[in-house]
């Protein structure tokens, strides 16, 4: 059954023509991801789909009695709600009976009791239970914890959230007024990843329609069974989740382009004949020949056109690199750093070697960017000591970008910090998309993706060897993601980064460190390693906290022995990976030093790497034992 039907749907803003016939279906029950790059009209044309913004042309057609729910903007709420008053807004009648109802109960309280007040307890509780009163708790624990909306934050006034906390809510009350059609813009803004993954089970479920615009490949994959994509105004459909619509839409490309090559091909070559018939015609004075050159171009006037098919702009740039002899790129020991009495870092260690490929994980707040902020020396540290390479050149990109002037424009900002003339100020902004009149934007005025954007594209004018990326993806729509993660490949240095863009880490990482409590533990593999064995801590855990009666009761005679705690033997592994790596470059020091016996600078410099690979050695040695 269809629930929506979009026929040939216009849309101007001013002389801007937006949409211009886009055209689709929705089925009841589909999971539907909705692409196109920034500026393409996606969120217009969801304004669209909600009703809350009519069409120029065409129609939007909706089946009778459906509800639609749309997370966008935020809406406004009264000045003295809480945010459990936002969330409890979406069941106002059982809101309103559960007062009645304690109010009731306190009068009950008091003894005797008029029959009267019996009744009517009993109508409204009889009322409150046809509402689902007593599932409405549950319902919103569930939601809340999924969305990590914890008591604190519920209990706190929903104008002083930030935009993240706020958006959270919102998504909890849209999916908690359960719509038979759920639109959502960018869902995963703002979510970390355990609360990504949860969403993503509870869509799968969800009982209705879901229609999403993301630029998260991963949650798309796992998620949209369809994809529509707009472009140039019109949708194209493709029936399949979002790794099977990449294939497929080169696949098109290449189709069109071969059917545009021959019906070129063609079209030269009769032009070339009616072309040498005319000549002939004119040799031999023939009329007759003229007419078969005209019957030609008519033909040719009649032909079927297929408009040249156009891959998307590429933005075409890499990094410059700075080399680097060492092997330890950074250096953090028993780091320990905290703001207002809450200690984010407690004794942390984090050690990075040349060229790995670094991601560091962790929920929202528990100190990500504070480290990175530690390793730059933007935050000075409470305690403990971090170093970089003598060698390293680093570039950091922040998860907020902004510039020191943002009055000035871009080309401005360019040419001042890169200091080049205009032309190849040009040359450079248009080969990050930044074109003609756009180079006049004043830095203050772009958005968070064209920030992330232009800062990228001065960073990689500087020759490092190093990268620092809080969120790198965070703004950029698939096709500068896609970019960024080309240029990435071809840069052989060494790369940090924080991100909650599991795609990107899955394509990048090859050790992942989460940071919890302060602590990091390392995990070397993937993206999918990393979650399998964080899914089998997790079952770990809960094992271990049921009641040592309750795991008597259900084991049973052959029963194998019970797994060492997996925390513990993820870090033991971690360990010992690390003491192989460090015993190895020892053994690689002494030779070096054998080879050098004559070369007293050279010799000094290896003792003294040697020491402090001894010094982190024992350290690693102590944590071992203890974990024994």
């Amino acid at each position: 059954m269809i629930e929506m039907a979009l026929r040939e749907v216009e849309k101007y803003y001013g002389a801007n023509h937006i949409l211009k016939g886009a055209t689709f279906d929705i089925k009841q029950g589909e999971r539907v991801g909705l692409l196109g790059r920034n500026g393409t009209g996606k969120s217009t044309l969801f304004r669209i789909m909600a009703g809350l913004e009519g069409c120029d042309g065409g129609s939007r057609m909706l089946r009778k009695n459906a509800t639609v729910g749309m997370l966008e903007q935020l809406p406004r709420y009264p000045e003295h709600y809480t945010a459990y008053d936002v969330l409890y807004a979406s069941f106002e009648e059982v809101h309103a009976l559960r007062g009645s109802m304690t109010e009731l109960e306190r009068r009950m309280s008091g003894g005797s009791c008029p029959e009267e007040v019996l009744e009517k307890y009993g109508r409204l509780q009889e009322r409150f239970e046809l509402l689902g009163g007593y599932e409405v708790e549950d319902r919103i624990a569930r939601v809340c914890g999924g969305l990590k909306i914890d008591p604190q934050l519920s209990g706190t006034l929903f104008k002083s959230l930030s935009g993240g906390e706020q958006t959270r809510v919102v998504l909890a009350v849209l999916m908690l007024s359960q719509p038979e059609i759920l639109l959502l813009d960018e869902p995963t803004n703002h979510l970390d990843i355990d609360s990504m993954e949860w969403l993503e089970d509870y869509l799968s479920s969800y009982n209705g329609t879901v229609v999403i615009i993301s630029h998260d490949r991963y949650f798309l994959d796992r998620v949209a069974g369809r994809i529509v994509e707009l472009s140039d105004g019109r949708a194209e459909l493709y029936e399949g989740g979002y790794s099977w619509y990449r294939e497929e839409k080169e696949a098109r490309f290449q189709s069109r382009l071969e059917k545009y090559e021959q019906e070129q091909k063609k079209i030269r070559q009769l032009e070339a004949a009616a072309k040498r018939m005319h000549e002939w015609a004119k040799m031999a004075d023939s009329g007759a020949m003229h007419r078969r050159a005209f019957s030609i171009e008519k033909r040719i006037e009649r032909l079927d056109r297929t408009e040249k098919p156009a891959m998307e702009r590429v933005l075409d740039s890499t990094f410059n690199e700075h080399e680097f002899s060492g092997r330890d790129v950074v250096t953090a020991r028993q780091l320990v750093k905290a703001f207002a009495g809450r200690v984010v870092l407690d004794n942390t260690n984090f050690i990075v070697k040349k060229g790995e490929r670094v991601a560091v994980l962790g929920s929202n707040g528990s100190g990500k960017t504070t480290l990175f902020r530690c390793i730059t020396g933007e935050t000075e540290i409470d305690s403990g000591s971090v170093k970089t390479g003598e060698s390293i050149r680093a570039a950091y990109l922040p998860q907020v970008v902004s510039f020191g002037k943002p009055e000035l424009s871009i080309m401005d900002t360019v040419r001042e910090q890169l200091l080049i003339s205009e032309g190849n100020a040009r040359k450079l902004l248009a080969e990050y998309r930044f074109m003609s009149g756009d180079v006049h934007k004043s830095v203050g005025s772009l958005s968070g993706g064209e920030k992330s954007r232009l800062r990228l594209c001065i960073l990689m004018q500087g020759e490092v060897n190093l990268l620092l990326l809080d969120e790198p993806t965070n703004h950029l729509d698939i096709e500068s993601r896609e970019w960024l993660e080309a240029a990435l490949e071809e840069f052989e240095g060494t790369i940090v980064f924080i991100s909650h863009d599991r795609y990107f880490i899955n394509k990048f990482a090859t050790r992942i460190s989460l940071l919890e409590n302060g602590r990091i533990t390392d995990f070397y593999g993937d993206y999918e390693y990393f979650r399998s064995r964080v899914r089998v801590l997790r079952e770990e855990v809960k094992e271990q906290a049921v009641k040592p009666e309750q795991r008597k009761s259900v084991k049973t005679a052959a029963a194998p022995p019970e797994k060492p705690a997996v925390a513990k033997d993820v870090k033991q592994a971690g360990l010992e990976a690390e003491i192989a790596a460090l015993e190895a470059e020892l053994a690689e020091i002494a030779r070096r030093m054998q080879e050098s016996a004559g070369d007293y600078v050279l010799l000094e410099a290896l003792y003294r790497e040697q020491k402090e690979m001894e010094e982190r050695l024992e350290l690693l040695y102590g944590e071992w034992a203890e974990l024994l």
